[in-house]
């Protein structure tokens, strides 16, 4: 009886914890997610890739909770103003690049095989990261190589706002 009852305990714990991995937000994606309002609640209207110009509209420390409101081909919407770099003329948004010294990793963790070293300021492909409990990971592409970095060592290269 007790063996019965332990193990629908033990797969509700398990879809349980499944679901939570899979409702994790994803972040740090080498595009932008232009949203319909200023925050990551808002709907995606649109995905603007790394390098891509966009018309500024409205954007300031603070300002709607470090949100910009933009135009990009005919759409207005909302971006993190972390995902933005300023050029000579005009906003794009912003590429990942490594920090530091970057381990690509076989699968999400310091214990994965090492598979190749990615030198500080590379530009990288990442398709996102999950934020969540004990994981801080991204999926990235780097010449022709796919696997996972830490978190930690990316950032936006001339982000209006580093985070």
């Amino acid at each position: 009886m007790q063996i019965r009852l332990a193990s629908p305990l033990l797969a509700a714990f398990f879809v349980l914890v499944a679901a939570m991995a899979s409702a994790a937000p994803r972040i740090a994606t080498d595009f932008s997610n232009m949203r319909s309002g200023p925050g990551a609640k808002w709907p995606v209207v649109a995905q603007i890739p790394a390098g891509a110009k966009v018309q500024l509209d409205n954007c300031g420390p603070g300002w709607k909770r470090d949100w910009c409101q933009v135009h990009f081909k005919g759409k207005r919407g909302f971006v993190p103003a972390n995902t933005l770099a300023p050029t000579s003329s005009s906003v794009v948004v912003a590429p990942l690049v490594t920090r530091d010294i970057t381990a690509l990793r076989s699968g999400p963790g310091n214990k994965w095989k090492a598979i190749a070293q990615i030198p500080p300021g590379q530009k990288i492909a990442a398709s996102g990261c999950q934020q969540g409990w004990m994981s801080r990971w991204c999926k990235v592409t780097y010449e022709g190589k796919s696997g996972y970095v830490d978190r930690n060592y990316l950032k936006r290269k001339g982000a209006v706002f580093a985070r």
